[in-house]
């Protein structure tokens, strides 16, 4: 009877470990997929964009100096101010006037000679100045243009009568003309200047900005994806996506990359279509035939 009961515990002993091997392989096989969502494939192009340097320069301006040695009393500009022809810039104080100390010193007003805008003011008030020393100068606000310096194989990108967006430091664009190359060029670099106007605010001189001309294309639409949805290798020599075989799997496709901006890009491969769901976030890392669940989906447009 007491070998009956140790040969009974050992069959339910053995019965419990196959259940729960067989719970424990179900639980792996029922394992959610990773969550990822999902953006379709869109035809369109994008124009290739050449980005050169330019250079904000008012061309019209004036050089204030002082007549004579005297010493500085009073500023009533700063730079950026617009002032009007004639309107008063600086009071001076010759230094004979001033050794006198008899307390009825004679100023003299130093005046604006065209209207404009003042780009930057080089003395201060208490300052003694020689003759023909600069106080400040003044630009006319309309004769503000862009130098776009142009290496000498790009030019058939900054022909006069070419449009072209130019980007200023904080990330605004505004849209310019090219009108005419000037006839120097840099030696050391071998780019030539030429000029480009656009309706601009006041901008200081000497502003660096982004001339942005792009590159006009025939060829037909392309298949194009955010570039967030595109992988590559750390060599950037191999690119790909992860598309839906079915609602729950993920394969790997090869891609080739074309044109992009800044959140698009041209792709090219035999095994896609504008059909396909590709995924656009959780894919990173996933393996050819990985287990998906899909958490969004975009709409095809």
């Amino acid at each position: 009877m007491k070998y009956q009961i140790v040969l009974l515990s050992l069959i339910l002993n053995l019965c419990g470990c196959g259940q729960r091997n067989a719970s424990n392989e179900s639980i792996q096989e029922e394992k959610p997929g990773t969550a990822v969502t999902l953006v379709p494939v869109t035809l369109g192009r994008i124009e290739k964009e050449i980005i050169l340097s330019a250079t904000t320069v008012y061309q019209n301006k004036s050089v204030v100096s002082t007549p004579i040695p005297a010493f500085i009393t009073e500023i009533l500009v700063q730079p950026g101010s617009r002032v009007k022809a004639g309107q008063i810039l600086y009071r001076i104080e010759s230094k004979e006037q001033r050794a006198l100390g008899n307390g009825s010193h004679t100023v003299i007003p130093i005046k604006a000679e065209r209207e404009g805008i003042v780009l930057d003011v080089e003395q201060q008030a208490g300052s003694y100045v020689t003759e023909g020393s600069m106080l400040c100068s003044v630009a006319e606000a309309q004769s503000l243009v862009f130098e776009i310096n142009v290496p000498y194989e790009q030019q058939q990108y900054a022909n006069s009568g070419r449009k072209c967006m130019l980007e200023l430091p904080d990330g605004s664009r505004l849209a310019a003309t090219v009108h005419t190359p000037l006839v120097t060029m840099n030696t050391a670099s071998q780019s030539e200047r030429v000029i480009a106007r656009a309706k601009a605010p006041f901008l200081s001189e000497g502003m660096n900005v982004k001339a942005i001309f792009t590159e006009c294309r025939t060829s037909s639409k392309s298949m194009v994806l955010p570039k967030s949805a595109v992988q590559s290798n750390e060599t950037l020599t191999e690119h790909w996506v992860m598309k839906l075989a079915d609602d729950s799997t993920a394969v790997r496709v090869s891609v080739k990359t074309g044109n992009s901006n800044v959140s698009e890009i041209e792709i090219e491969s035999a095994a896609l279509s504008p059909q396909d769901r590709i995924i656009l976030t959780g894919g990173y890392g996933l393996e050819d035939g990985a287990k998906v669940v899909i958490a969004k989906e975009e709409a095809a447009l």
